[in-house]
């Protein structure tokens, strides 16, 4: 008790939001409820909150006793939480337009449900069933929820999240459930498999948060309380309740902060123990005993982020052949140079070459997360690049393979083909610019240069194929975006389905390979000869190509054809997005006196002129 009271002692000196996250490990884990709000109130006098966040939840269970949990996680990620507790119970008046969970307008609509919830058999044991009812059973629940569900998504906006509390007593066969024909086990495994598959395939902005997974972590015992669930039907100890409220928060963080993409790692004592350059390569700890097997963890873990899309890259003080050496040559390695778009090898100061980095891959800082052992290194780093999230590997080494595990941002909520493909992709950046510098030494401009990489752009409009990629596309794009408006696949499947709106994509290939898709226009008809720009937006990807001219000039030309003779378009500054300050002027619009630029359709775009050497293919819904 003494040793937690110093330890909240010492957390209430933290001046910023940041550095007690940082220290997430320390605190997060065993707090009691006074803790927790002794901890919300010192994180309410720190700087401004940065995000409202709107949360609705709709219970079978109570849920109003989660609220000190979801604040202090509020507070610490800087958002301004507002939580709307609907009456008790599964009622499906909250789903219409007016009601009180309408009203909320929630960014997230948390469903918190028991098994019994989900079909009234599942009152007695499921071993109880033949296959063939266990089939049916499983089925039908599924059906009823997302046909519950999709009435929510008729009238509320926002993400929904799913979760089904675990049965508090463990399986009914005991030991035997696992090698039983009919084990309750894997039926609630293929349950949540196949409801999981539903949401996704059926349901836009739909997720299921999976609750067994914080019930494995923490043990059924730290899991439930059955004071509380017998008493008041609350499930939760504190531990669990203050996991749950961390995960729920997750949730707000990917939604609301600058999105996660780069993570920037040190080689010395971070992805192996000790020093290459002193120690040689013999000599550093990496292999399958202690100490060097958490080291191989934590690499194995970094590759599970980059599958998750996140971009990986180097930042090391070092002699470039000794660490080389290490990612070709260590027979434990696990992260290659191949798994890295780029690498900062040399003695210069790492808040000096993640600039650099930033630079090179063409993302802003703010979505870099900096992973690195040293005290002095993370200091200059925090101070220097306040924008960066600074993240210190523990001193413990075996603490080490699980120090991003709590990094809310390193969550994702979508994954695409692109995100599979970052690394590579990125790297793909790397050849084209060494293209473009040796055109230039033989004497070559930017015309040669584009004419060289023989390109070829896959337009397509009102296409539902990749509802999921274009929703990212505004949630994640800032610099090259003329408004910066953020949609959600609901609202982004709604605009393709629309007679009153076009959704117009793009991808580029070129002899290096496909970007994917990275570009996106929405326009909304006015009437049958006005048509407006809400989202015109392109991947950093291709910045430098021209691309952008291409497929805004093809797009409305499709669009004179069918009639529209004028497009209305707005600039919205942002603090990020100054790159797209002057496209409009130089694409033909005209600046009116109400702010907003026009274009004549029915006038020949001087843009057309120069138009980039591009092949065009387009493919309609």
């Amino acid at each position: 008790m003494r040793q937690r009271k110093n330890a909240i002692d010492t957390l209430i000196k933290v001046g910023s939001r940041r550095e007690l996250r940082e220290r997430a490990d320390g605190w997060s884990a065993n707090l009691s409820l006074p803790d927790a709000q002794t901890l919300t109130r010192h994180l309410d006098t720190l700087e401004e909150t940065d995000h409202i966040f709107r949360l609705g939840i709709i219970h079978t269970y109570t849920s109003a006793l989660l609220d000190p949990w979801l604040d202090l996680h509020a507070a610490a990620q800087g958002i301004t939480l507002q939580t709307y507790h609907a009456p008790y119970g599964m009622s499906l008046m909250e789903s219409q337009t007016g009601s009180g969970l309408s009203a909320h307008t929630p960014d997230l609509t948390l469903f918190l449900l028991t098994r019994e919830d989900l079909h009234p058999e599942l009152v007695t044991p499921i071993s109880a069933f033949d296959q063939e009812q266990r089939s049916r059973i499983r089925d039908e629940a599924v059906m009823r929820l997302i046909e519950i569900l999709r009435r929510f998504r008729a009238n509320i906006p926002g993400r929904m999240a799913v979760t089904i509390l675990p049965r508090i007593l463990s399986s009914g066969l005991g030991l035997y459930d696992g090698q039983a024909e009919h084990s309750e086990d894997a039926w609630w495994a293929s349950l949540k498999q196949s409801i999981a598959a539903s949401l996704d395939n059926e349901l836009d902005s739909a997720m299921l948060l999976d609750l067994d997974r914080i019930l494995l972590e923490l043990g059924r015992r730290a899991f439930f309380d059955p004071r509380f669930w017998y008493s008041s039907r609350f499930p939760f100890t504190p531990q669990a309740a203050n996991e749950l409220a961390r995960h729920i928060l997750s949730l707000a963080v990917v939604a609301k902060s600058p999105k996660a993409k780069v993570i920037v790692l040190d080689a010395d004592n971070t992805l192996w123990g000790g020093i290459v350059g002193e120690d040689g390569i013999e000599g550093i700890a990496l292999g399958p005993e202690y100490p060097g097997n958490a080291f191989v963890d934590f690499q194995r873990r970094i590759l599970d982020y980059q599958q998750r899309g996140f971009i990986l890259a180097i930042c090391s003080k070092n002699n470039p052949q000794d660490v080389h050496e290490v990612l070709e040559s260590h027979p434990h390695q696990v992260l290659r140079s191949r798994h890295f778009a780029a690498q900062r090898i040399n003695w210069l100061p790492k808040h000096e070459n993640l600039t650099s980095l930033a630079a090179e891959l063409n993302l802003g800082l703010d979505s870099f997360i900096f992973v690195d052992d040293s005290d002095h290194e993370c200091a200059i780093v925090r101070r220097q690049l306040p924008q960066v999230e600074v993240i210190q590997t523990p001193s413990k080494t075996v603490e080490i393979p699980f120090c991003l595990e709590k990094v809310s941002r390193l969550e994702i909520l979508s994954l695409t083909q692109e995100d599979l493909q970052k690394t590579h992709l990125y790297a793909q950046e790397v050849q084209r610019r060494q293209l473009q510098t040796d055109v230039g030494r033989q004497g070559g401009d930017i015309g040669d240069y584009l004419k060289s990489l023989d390109m070829t752009m896959s337009i397509s409009l009102d296409s539902a194929r990749h509802v999921g990629r274009l929703t990212q596309l505004t949630q994640k794009t800032n610099q090259f975006n003329l408004t910066t408006r953020r949609y959600n696949e609901q609202q982004m499947r709604e605009f393709i389905e629309s007679d009153d709106w076009t959704v117009g994509s793009f991808s580029l290939a070129d002899i290096f390979g496909d970007s994917g898709i990275v570009g996106l226009m929405l326009l909304r008809h006015l009437n049958a000869s006005t048509a407006e720009i809400d989202t015109f937006l392109m991947s950093c990807r291709v910045i430098g190509r021209r691309a952008e001219t291409a497929f805004l000039e093809t797009v409305l030309a499709r669009q004179a054809s069918s009639g529209v003779s004028r497009i209305i378009a707005d600039y919205l500054p942002t603090r990020k997005n100054q790159l797209v300050a002057n496209f409009l002027a130089e694409h033909g619009f005209t600046l009116g006196e109400d702010g907003r630029y026009s274009r004549d359709l029915l006038a020949p775009p001087s843009s057309m002129d120069t138009l980039p050497p591009i092949t065009i293919n387009m493919t309609d819904r």
